[in-house]
């Protein structure tokens, strides 16, 4: 074998060794690409999710402050515009000191009418405006207020509650032809008496039954009802005021035939005391 011969196979050993490390290096190049374009959208998406979530937590966070966060004195302001003092008062006390506000609705059977009635539709708008900052315990009682007054110390109440604030209505429908207005007044001291032995601020705020579309000798008692209490100092809401009382045909469209509020009838019932404990 001739040096020639030699010097041949040495070239081509040599090109075929780099040849094979020339692959070899590519492949390997290859793989590293590869894998991190496979990765790549991981890492990117973990990345985003980080960074969603970071900036999602400071706004829940924030969310779940405003939840037990107490009201401001503007927002406080604002709900007791068209209260009463009384009312006022003992709201804005408790509010202040950050107590929830415990309201109890006694109300007769039309608390129910409407679908929903009255008591349901109040105690909605009382929880948008008040948030967790009021409780509302509601009531329905289809007896006259004699048989209230004997029936406070019973079931029918559980003044463990330590309501700060009770919305009665008067019972006058049910106490027509049955109790005379100056017995009612009555029975509403005693109820009132009664209330502040549980909690010796609370006040009790008295609302009529509903009017009628046709009727001789009940709106002369409600008006009688009415002046007998105000002279007292109780609070009074004369929601009838937003009834279209005397015109028969009109309040036949808020009424059913058997004179129960329907669901307009209780839109605005309900309205007219939600104006007086949310200021709007």
């Amino acid at each position: 074998m001739n040096k020639t011969t030699i010097l041949t196979g040495i070239v081509i050993v040599g090109c075929i060794a780099t040849l094979i490390f020339s692959y070899l290096v590519y492949e390997s190049r290859i793989e590293d690409v590869s894998s991190q374009t496979t990765n790549a959208p991981e890492k990117t998406t973990k990345q985003q999710e980080t960074s969603s979530s970071d900036k999602e937590k400071p706004a829940k966070d924030s969310e779940e402050v405003q939840e037990v966060d107490s009201l401001s004195k503007q927002q406080i302001t604002s709900l007791t515009a068209n209260m009463s003092d009384d009312v006022s008062e003992v709201v804005t006390s408790r509010l202040e000191t950050e107590e929830k506000i415990q309201l109890l609705v006694i109300g007769s059977s039309s608390i129910e009418q409407g679908s929903p009635g009255y008591g349901e539709l109040l105690s909605t708008n009382l929880t948008q405006a008040y948030g967790d900052w009021i409780e509302t315990t509601t009531l329905s009682y289809d007896k006259t207020t004699a048989s209230l007054v004997d029936d406070l110390d019973g079931i029918l109440i559980d003044w463990s509650q330590d309501y700060d604030v009770v919305l009665l209505e008067g019972m006058n429908l049910s106490n027509n032809g049955e109790v005379v207005v100056e017995e009612a007044i009555g029975h509403i001291e005693t109820i009132n008496k009664k209330m502040q032995q549980s909690v010796s601020d609370s006040v009790l705020v008295v609302h009529p039954s509903q009017p009628l579309a046709s009727a001789t000798h009940y709106p002369t008692q409600v008006d009688s009802f009415k002046s007998y209490l105000t002279s007292r100092e109780f609070t009074y809401i004369d929601h009838w005021s937003e009834w279209p009382v005397g015109n028969e045909d009109e309040m036949n469209t808020y009424l059913t035939e058997d004179s129960i509020p329907n669901v307009k009838g209780a839109a605005l019932w309900a309205s007219a005391l939600s104006t007086f404990f949310t200021g709007k």
